[in-house]
């Protein structure tokens, strides 16, 4: 199974509802949702500009991408928390502690889904950056990897952050998660309806 994931996120107070979210997808197999992916994506390469999910050239082509994932073997995944309702001991002095909420929703979200029925996870993240830069970023990396290698070590898993250039299923994740972060800000679950048969949908799990 392999899992493609993205962040979004509003952590500023005057642009309304205060959030964390990952949402993206589990697929069997990746490849020939790939396929498709380009195949759909391919016209609006005409536009001579990068794809990306929040620039408007590419509001249509949003629509479609859930439409693909519905009309596929793919489980579309959402995980959501509101940040005021964050436990006190997930901040410090500098604020909220984002990397390690961010790394337990995943490690909720993992859970959720049923890694005792394969063989074989590959989760491919979108990188960012992270606190602390660097040194961050590598313990972001081994706090995940020592999850799976505890909760899983029967299963091989494989974390992979990844820019969204290098592979357009993380490209895709990025549509689904910019899709759910507008509807999550705007508090709109008409999106989320015609795809109840195909989410998981995990709010405020902390």
């Amino acid at each position: 199974m392999h899992i493609y994931l993205d962040e979004s996120y509003n952590l500023q107070k005057q642009k309304g509802k205060m959030f964390i979210s990952i949402n993206g997808f589990a697929v069997l197999d990746a490849n020939q949702l790939r396929k498709r992916w380009q195949r759909l994506r391919k016209p609006y390469t005409n536009y001579k500009r990068r794809i990306h999910a929040t620039d408007p050239y590419f509001e249509e082509l949003r629509a479609k991408s859930l439409l693909l994932l519905k009309d596929s073997d793919a489980t579309i995944l959402s995980i959501f928390q509101i940040v005021q309702e964050i436990p006190y001991t997930l901040f410090d002095d500098s604020g909220l502690k984002f990397d390690t909420v961010y790394a337990e929703l995943l490690k909720i979200l993992f859970k959720k889904l049923s890694f005792k029925k394969h063989t074989r996870i590959i989760i491919i993240i979108d990188s960012r950056k992270h606190t602390g830069g660097i040194p961050g970023r590598n313990r972001f990396q081994q706090n995940i990897e020592n999850f799976l290698r505890t909760n899983y070590s029967d299963i091989f898993c494989s974390f992979l952050p990844t820019p969204s250039y290098l592979d357009t299923l993380v490209e895709l994740a990025n549509f689904v998660s910019n899709s759910f972060y507008k509807a999550y800000q705007k508090d709109e679950n008409t999106i989320f309806k015609p795809l109840r048969r195909k989410l998981i949908q995990i709010k405020n799990p902390l």
